[in-house]
């Protein structure tokens, strides 16, 4: 199977003999970095944004907005496992690439024809007021609060709360009338949504994820058939890829989500679109600098040098699209679904495993061990455009010097610290094994949980400092967001390679699949722990913000513990990586 490393590593699959660079890179490197950075640009860039439309467009409640990024999440990391098989088999990664990046366009650019704004109204026994929300991204100090319209004038909430009771959509709504004094209105809220614009959004969402799990993987598998046998010069062309990938997120986060919140939703959601079609463009036009596929005589992919093989590509994709359309809005199902494919998977190692030899048995039960802490740091790491991004939104100070930072933008010091990190880190990993003294798969995964960990307790502490009726200065949330990178470069690009080192060659594909899986499972216990941090919101600002910093404690302190654990276990654990 082509492969992808948890959040963006990529791992390359099978080689295929391409001619000789004379120890320099491929000109095809530089084609697949264009189309993966502009594909990252594009998601990243939706990522940005995708929470706070469900919350302000949609006028979903944080509870569902929370489940439904967790449903999208989990399906875009499901269907990387169903993209890479179809290029194994039938179409071939280029066939693959091609038609995930057309779907992605359309799910991106169909993003961009958004739905109508979800319209709300408070039904008293006296009258009927509509409420208002703001369509661009609120400026400090409004935090996305509704307006409810009164004889004709728009007045700011001040608190809107649910009622104890009966009835989950009886509120009770205060707002500060014309004269100063505080006005209250009890009655029942009601929604009224676009009903064929949310299909069309759904459709997008679900396309998107088709897109990924067409082209993600196999773009991987593509960058190491450019280097044959050359480890060397691969490992060094992966490091470049992998920026390429950070720098598409981190462009895509500052262009979309500042599009999205000075312009207008269908701003951010367009350029990503963009995006993508120029990604289409490049790979269209730069396909002769890749190497063919094997033929299918000598074990290649049925359709992959057939004239049909791009038609089915979109075609499977299409039918995988379908698929996640058909439960995208059903978060409990997608988890349902994700839970059968996580124990089909085990089943089949576990039988597998009987017919492995000691030594074989020890790398299976080390690599199920590294997949099982990987969810942890994943739950963590998808706080960013979840929780994290709200929170950003309400109670941080987003003044960096005299600029205020919008909340969407605040996801792109992740991705500069990856480009900052990754080089001197990488090279430290290489002083450490040309020494004899590499720490092992291990204790690289205790360090990731570890240093994530640390980063929320550092915004805890932050939090707790801060003086009442202040936001969170934003310094703590970069803290955050640097510990965070530093614990992703010590996991993430470890999770694959060791997979591709340690298991069986018969099972490998399945392996990666369930690492694919692990990811998803970070994606759905994240919406869990995100639902975690919302409060009732008619209650004190105080009161709310506690609500943060108890949930980050709680998740840091956890984080935390399981690395001290895991870091204890190094010695005897190390048995299973022999």
């Amino acid at each position: 199977m082509a492969v992808m490393a948890g959040a963006d590593s990529p791992v390359s699959g099978p080689a295929v003999a391409p001619e000789d660079h004379d120890g320099g890179h491929p000109p095809g490197l530089y084609l697949l970095f264009a189309v993966e950075f502009w594909e990252r640009f594009s998601y990243y860039g939706l990522q940005s944004i995708l929470i706070f439309f469900l919350l302000w467009h949609l006028s979903m409640d944080k509870v569902s907005a929370y489940a439904e990024l967790g449903a999208f999440g989990v399906l875009v990391y499901m269907c990387p496992v169903v993209g890479g098989f179809m290029a194994d088999r039938w179409v071939g990664a280029r066939h693959a690439v091609r038609a995930g990046a057309v779907l992605l366009m359309l799910g991106h650019g169909l993003m961009a024809w958004q739905p109508a704004q979800t319209v709300e109204r408070l039904v008293t026994p006296e009258a009927t007021y509509d409420l208002k929300r703001p369509i661009l991204y609120p400026a400090e100090g409004e935090d996305g609060a509704r307006q409810v319209v009164v004889n004709g004038t728009a007045q700011v909430i001040t608190s809107l709360g649910s009622v104890q009771g009966d009835d989950p959509d009886a509120r009770v709504l205060t707002y500060v009338g014309p004269d100063g004094a505080a006005v209250t209105l009890r009655g029942r809220l009601e929604k009224t949504p676009d009903a064929g614009g949310l299909k069309l959004f759904y459709l997008s969402l679900a396309l998107i994820a088709a897109g990924v799990g067409m082209l993600k993987p196999n773009i991987s598998a593509l960058v190491g058939r450019l280097y044959g046998q050359r480890h060397a010069a691969r490992d060094r062309g992966f490091l470049i890829f992998y920026l390429g990938i950070n720098a598409g997120g981190l462009m895509g986060s500052i262009v979309c989500g500042w599009l999205g919140a000075a312009l207008g939703w269908e701003w951010g959601f367009g350029a990503a679109g963009i995006g993508m079609a120029v990604a289409l463009a490049t790979f269209s036009l730069g396909r002769r600098l890749l190497p063919p596929e094997l033929p299918a005589a000598e074990g290649g992919p049925r359709a992959a040098s057939s004239a049909p093989g791009g038609l089915l590509a979109l075609a499977g994709g299409l039918a995988v699209a379908l698929g996640a359309w058909l439960i995208v809005d059903h978060p409990t199902v997608v988890g349902h679904v994700l839970d059968i494919a996580a124990v089909a998977g085990l089943a089949a190692v576990f039988w597998f495993a009987r017919r492995c030899d000691a030594r074989q048995r020890r790398h299976l039960a080390l690599l199920l061990l590294l997949m099982l802490v990987s969810v942890l740091y994943w739950t963590l790491f998808y706080q960013g455009p979840a929780s994290l991004n709200v929170f950003a939104a309400e109670w941080t100070d987003r003044h960096i010097g005299p600029v205020l930072v919008p909340a969407p933008v605040l996801q792109f010091p992740d991705k500069a610290f990856v480009i900052l990190l990754a080089l001197p880190l990488a090279a430290l990993w290489r002083w450490l094994d040309g020494h004899r003294r590499d720490p092992g798969p291990v204790t690289k995964f205790g360090l990731g949980v570890l240093f994530v960990g640390l980063g929320f307790l550092a915004l805890a502490f932050g939090i707790e400092v801060t003086p009442a009726g202040l936001r969170v200065g934003v310094a703590w949330l970069l803290s955050l967001y640097l510990l965070q990178e530093v614990g992703e470069l010590c996991l993430s690009p470890i999770g694959l390679s060791s997979i591709t080192r340690l298991s069986p060659p018969a099972i490998t594909s399945l392996l990666v699949g369930l690492w694919f899986l692990s990811t998803a499972y970070g994606q759905r216990l994240s919406a869990l722990v995100a639902q975690a941090t919302v409060v009732d919101g008619s209650l004190p600002a105080a009161v709310q913000l506690a609500s943060y910093q108890a949930v980050y404690l709680k998740a840091g302190l956890w984080s935390c513990a399981a690395a001290v654990l895991l870091l204890l276990l190094v010695v005897p654990l190390r048995r299973l990586n022999d």
